[in-house]
């Protein structure tokens, strides 16, 4: 525990003395999870009418499946567009984090912001199929509950109650990629002649030989993330209010609305750069983090054989 804070507070230094590190972390960060407060704190969530009305429209069209199938591409697609804009982002933080700059042109720079989202939907693969479960799992869930006579609590609830150990699973698939992204990026990063299938087997190796430490570390950027995530949209969600009624009124030139909005874009813009930072930090410090079992290993191994 004192070496990762150690670690952290060198990370910590390293992005406050470079903020041109926050650029290109903050694009990986809003493509990745930026937007979300911005969209929850903006758009009206959906209650459990809106989802059953929803979801009964949707089996009950005479277009289906064919509609849900549409709706799955569509979501698959922005998907792959976020996930290229977030490889694109990694890319440009990893080249300053590795100290190269502008030693390659640009199609080896796009060659490996290509081998970067490779590597990230690689990683995505186990959280999709957990997602798909879970997605299974909710509907299956759903229409059982909507037709039970339970009215002890909301069917929201549960549907909730039901799928955890899903959600549970998504969860653990979402760190466990987080931990083999970060080793496998930064061995093309380290080696930008490596073969993907060499930085992938590498980081499997070295998430097997460690597994507490990657997932413990991954485990906590994650909550890191999640918790600023969660200021972020109390911030936004409290600043928003006034310009909404604003509009719901229809009084967003007379209300002086419009300077709120302004005031609100700012601020939202100045998050996803603090974003950034954070971003910049988790990523050095798992450089730092697996730099030092890079150095650590030769040794080893020179013990090994000596023995």
């Amino acid at each position: 525990m004192q070496a990762w804070l150690r670690r952290a507070s060198v990370a910590s230094r390293i992005v406050a003395d470079h903020p041109e590190l926050w650029l290109p972390a903050a694009l990986a960060w809003v493509a990745f999870l930026g937007w979300l407060p911005f969209v929850l704190a903006v758009a009206r969530t959906p209650d459990e009418g809106d989802l059953t009305v929803f979801g009964a429209a949707l089996v009950t069209s005479g277009d289906w499946p064919a509609n849900a199938i549409r709706l799955g591409a569509g979501v698959l697609v922005l998907a792959l567009v976020a996930n290229s804009l977030v490889a694109l982002g990694e890319a440009m933080l990893l080249r300053l984090l590795e100290g190269r700059p502008t030693d390659s042109s640009g199609s080896a720079f796009l060659a490996g912001v290509i081998r970067l989202w490779l590597v990230q939907l690689l990683a995505a693969v186990p959280g999709a199929v957990a997602l798909v479960v879970l997605v299974a799992a909710v509907a299956a869930a759903a229409v059982g509950e909507l037709q039970s006579p339970d009215i002890g609590s909301s069917a929201l609830m549960r549907v909730a109650a039901r799928v955890t150990p899903f959600g549970v699973a998504v969860v653990v698939a979402l760190i466990a990629g987080q931990a083999f992204t970060a080793a496998a990026t930064r061995r093309l990063a380290r080696a930008p002649a490596s073969h993907l299938p060499h930085a992938a087997g590498g980081a499997l190796r070295d998430l097997g030989q460690r597994p507490a430490q990657r997932i413990g570390l991954a485990a906590i950027i994650l909550v890191l993330q999640v918790a600023y995530l969660l200021l972020c949209w109390l911030l936004l969600r409290v600043l928003w209010a006034p310009i909404g009624v604003a509009l719901g009124d229809g009084r967003l030139i007379t209300s002086g609305a419009p300077v709120l909005l302004v005031g609100f874009v700012a601020i939202w813009l100045c998050l996803v750069l603090a974003g950034g930072a954070l971003h910049a930090f988790a990523a050095t410090w798992w450089s730092i983090e697996l730099a030092a079992t890079a150095r650590a290993e030769p040794s080893a191994r020179e013990e090994a054989a000596a023995t």
